[in-house]
């Protein structure tokens, strides 16, 4: 057998395979902390939004929020699209084992959760809400849902779009979602959360699934000069929609959500190269816990202030959204690690027994442990 006597042209198997390895790190650290930034960017308009109707001045976080709208949505689709092409490809019986029924399973869960705290805090956006109120909206939960946790039944309807897809080419599909999220995002307002963002955020999710090379590839060259670029042109989009009242226009701010994916995937590129992520990778990791509690937490915090005659006068009232941020995001990290240590893994995941065979092997279940 002939041995070459110089050194590999591609290296040493040893230092070939270490790159390799550094490539697969990078790819994983940016899209944690885009999830960590989405989700984080998520608490906030809803602690914002909780503040405002209790009476708080916090308009200039609401500005804020308004202008991230068309960035926290799509970035988050999108990276959760990116590692959904597994499952399009698996039989009907796995997807709904190993996918769907975590979906299932934390919704019936936490949905009732939800439901009776905002009950309880005064907070059920319904008039004259009761008891009878809130067993009407359970009842009929899974087909109309109710509360934030609307995205995870967003999250299952993708997935089985994605799956039910796949005869279909790629730019048939591109070409029809976005056609019907540039009509959803032009203000179509139905019963249900749930269904106005299945139809608002399927072209992201799709795209993150079918373009996931491209997004690799532009991230692996993203530079502060391009972020900036990137985020400008997002920006400057975003603003002349809004400012010019060209929003209830179909198509156009589709295009404002569409350059809104770059931007936080460049965003996000940039803060993983920073060490520690602002923690936004270690909470990219663990969004399910996060998400799935958050509105109660801020709920009950605002509730406790307002049963005891505790009022925040502006300006500081602009500052407590980001304390109920904060609170909202450490709860629902520590109940995060804490349920496995006292045998209730079964708070954010369907028993190892239910999920049988459909379970995500280990070498990816990193990769899709968090929705999406």
């Amino acid at each position: 057998m002939f041995t070459p006597s110089g050194p590999p042209r591609h290296g040493t198997p040893a230092v070939r395979d270490a790159a390799l390895a550094r490539r697969g790190a990078f790819r994983l650290a940016w899209p944690d902390a885009a999830r960590g930034l989405a989700i984080s960017l998520v608490v906030l308009y809803h602690a914002t939004n909780w503040t405002w109707s209790t009476g708080y001045e916090v308009s200039v976080l609401r500005e804020v929020n308004e202008t991230l709208r068309s960035l926290r949505m799509p970035l988050f689709f999108a990276v959760a699209g990116m590692f959904a092409g597994k499952w399009t490809a698996v039989p009907w019986s796995r997807l709904a084992r190993g996918k769907l029924l975590h979906f299932a399973w934390v919704f019936v869960l936490w949905e009732p959760v939800s439901l009776v705290v905002r009950l309880l805090t005064g907070y059920y956006q319904v008039a004259d809400a009761d008891w009878g109120t809130l067993a009407h909206d359970l009842a009929w939960s899974l087909l109309v849902p109710r509360s934030e946790l609307w995205f995870l039944w967003t999250l299952a309807a993708f997935f089985v779009l994605a799956r039910l897809l796949r005869p279909v080419p790629v730019p048939v599909q591109l070409l029809a979602a976005a056609a019907v999220s540039g009509w959803a995002l032009a203000g179509w307002e139905p019963e249900s959360i749930a269904w106005r963002g299945t139809a608002q955020f399927a072209v992201f999710f799709l795209a993150g699934l079918h373009l996931r090379p491209l997004l690799e590839r532009f991230a692996e060259r993203v530079t502060w000069l391009w972020a900036l670029l990137a985020v400008g042109l997002w920006l400057g989009i975003q603003i002349a929609v809004r400012d010019l009242g060209l929003a209830d226009i179909p198509g156009l701010y589709l295009l404002a959500n569409v350059a809104g994916v770059p931007a936080g995937v460049a965003v996000s590129v940039l803060l993983s190269r920073v060490p520690g992520a602002l923690g936004l990778r270690w909470i990219g990791a663990r969004t399910l816990p996060v998400f799935v509690t958050h509105t109660s937490v801020v709920l009950a915090l605002l509730c406790l202030l307002y049963r005891n005659a505790v009022w925040v006068p502006a300006p500081q009232s602009q500052w407590l959204p980001v304390v109920l941020w904060a609170a909202a995001i450490g709860v629902g990290l520590g109940l995060g690690a804490l349920a496995p240590r006292i045998g209730a893994r079964w708070l954010f995941a369907p028993p190892r027994w239910l999920a049988g065979s459909g379970r995500v092997p280990t070498s990816t279940r990193r990769a899709t442990a968090s929705p999406g």
